[in-house]
């Protein structure tokens, strides 16, 4: 009951980061259970459910009870982690995919479906700060580019994430979201809150010292 109960409340906690990614789980039950070349009838005896129900799951059509997660995990040789597929980072090529797929649909469909499908992957992969720098600058980017309505509503989520990509561990992520904050506030003449992301750079970058003689001009 105490392992059920952790599972429950991961679950809760997560859910609450992220979407559930249904195709996510079906795709890992799927792979890890060709792997062990069972087929989805001999699972569905293992864990006392029907093949339909295996079907639907690697399908996306639905999610295992909640009372299976941990005897499917077993039956596969797989932590409840790579089961329910909560990754903490992406891969540049991975991440370079995401990005190639969100400009395209900036380019042929409308802002706001480019945007809803930048923050879904935002809401799959919240501890990639690389995937969230570049998803708000891309984003940021078209939007100053062409006449969007309710602007307001899309900055706003910009900018958090530009925020939240800071927290990175990585000196050159942090350092390339705190140059796409200082233009941020620069270009809303909020000067005073541009210089605050001038302490990300480094006293040896050039660009550190170019910005304060920049930010002392337009000031």
């Amino acid at each position: 009951m105490v392992v059920l109960a952790m599972i429950i409340v991961r679950i809760i906690i997560e859910g609450l980061k992220q979407e559930v990614n249904y195709m996510g789980i079906g795709d890992v039950i799927r792979e890890y259970r060709k792997r062990k070349n069972m087929t989805q009838e001999q699972m569905a005896n293992y864990l006392g459910v029907t093949a339909p129900a295996v079907n639907k799951w690697e399908n996306g059509n639905s999610l295992p009870d909640i009372t299976l997660l941990a005897p499917i995990a077993r039956l596969l040789d797989i932590s409840l982690d790579t089961l329910l597929s909560f990754h903490e980072t992406l891969s540049n090529e991975e991440i370079n995919k995401i990005i190639t797929e969100l400009d395209f649909k900036l380019r042929e469909e409308t802002y706001d479906e480019a945007f809803h499908y930048a923050k879904l992957n935002i809401k799959k992969y919240p501890n990639c700060h690389q995937l969230i720098w570049q998803s708000a600058l891309i984003l940021d980017t078209h939007r100053l580019a062409k006449d969007i309505l309710n602007t307001d509503n899309y900055e706003e989520y910009i900018h958090t994430c530009y925020v939240r990509a800071l927290e990175s561990e990585n000196e050159d992520i942090r350092t390339s979201t705190a140059d796409s904050l200082y233009g941020f506030h620069i270009r809303k003449e909020e000067y005073e809150k541009a210089e605050e992301y001038l302490k990300y750079f480094s006293n040896q970058n050039p660009l550190r010292k170019e910005k304060q003689d920049n930010w002392k001009i337009v000031k």
